[in-house]
């Protein structure tokens, strides 16, 4: 017989007629009392930067510290969902603030003069009209910030347009120095790489310094995973069945974003059925829940 979790409250109002009180919607906080866990799994968590120690993360990050050392320009690229973000967000708690500050910019329609903009504004200067005071004002700041290194990190690189990129790899030379005015991170879809050997991007092709590619989670690692995030909620025992884990294994083909979503979905349809054990029915109503999985399952 499967553990039951505490049965949630009611709403304590009677119906006329002698109706039975209706039991209201199960509150997440009701979920992780009966659970006994502290916050929920699988959700992102503001108050850490860890990041489950996946194999392709050790050489990435290597790559990223000795960009950032070097004034480098690196490509960090993966599908979408394999952390790249993730990854980026964690190892930026990681710099030393006294030899690097990281500027991460999200905005991937910027034109070439709202990059220009947005980077001042970041850096905490008033950006002026014209483009030359502005690059003035970058200079000024960039000086001011020696021996500090920006770090400055860009997003869904993939969607900038070429004049965008192309004022990048002039920002790599502000100041006429000998070496690089700042880093430079691109995060991008596995077809950024691609896209920049073309000959309109060669030269910002050239100055690429490293590249990494995050990739979908391998078999062997998503109990590992799974059991990872339920240790983080605050729950110290394995809540998935095998059969479970092959069924999320198999429908997320090592994802970690649509992993995540599919066991999150489980774990609620296994609390709301009033199990403490994630099964493969749970899983299957998961899977007609998250988008992204549903698409796997064949039409009858």
């Amino acid at each position: 017989m499967r553990d039951k979790p505490t049965p949630p409250s009611h709403t304590g109002v009677t119906k006329r007629g002698g109706e039975q009180p209706q039991q209201r919607p199960h509150a997440l906080e009701d979920i992780l009392r009966a659970w006994g866990m502290h916050r929920a799994p699988f959700s992102a968590d503001e108050k850490s930067a860890q990041i489950f120690p996946a194999a392709c993360h050790s050489e990435a990050l290597e790559l990223l510290h000795t960009t950032a050392a070097l004034r480098g320009l690196m490509l960090l690229t993966g599908n979408p969902g394999t952390g790249k973000s993730t990854l980026l967000k964690s190892w930026i708690a990681s710099l030393e603030p006294k030899r690097f500050l990281p500027l991460l910019i999200t905005q991937s329609s910027l034109s070439a003069t709202g990059v220009l903009e947005v980077l001042l504004a970041k850096l905490g200067e008033r950006p002026r009209f014209k483009r030359s005071t502005n690059l003035l004002l970058l200079e000024k700041h960039l000086a001011e910030l020696e021996p500090v290194t920006l770090v400055l990190i860009l997003d869904d690189a993939q969607n900038y347009p070429a004049p965008a990129l192309e004022e990048l790899r002039l920002l790599l030379g502000t100041g006429g120095r000998r070496r690089s005015a700042m880093a430079m991170i691109l995060l991008g879809d596995d077809y950024l790489l691609g896209s920049l050997r073309l000959s309109v991007q060669r030269a910002l092709f050239t100055r690429i310094s490293a590249t990494a590619r995050l990739v979908e989670l391998p078999l062997e690692d998503i109990p590992g995973y799974l059991n990872w995030h339920i240790s983080r909620a605050g729950l110290d025992r394995d809540i998935f069945g095998p059969a479970a884990t092959d069924m999320l294994a198999e429908a997320s083909e090592g994802n970690p974003r649509i992993l995540g979503l599919l066991a999150q979905a489980a774990w609620i349809a296994a609390a709301r059925n009033g199990s403490l054990t994630i099964q493969p029915e749970h899983i299957h109503k998961a899977l007609h829940q998250v988008p992204a999985a549903s698409a796997k399952i064949p039409n009858p």
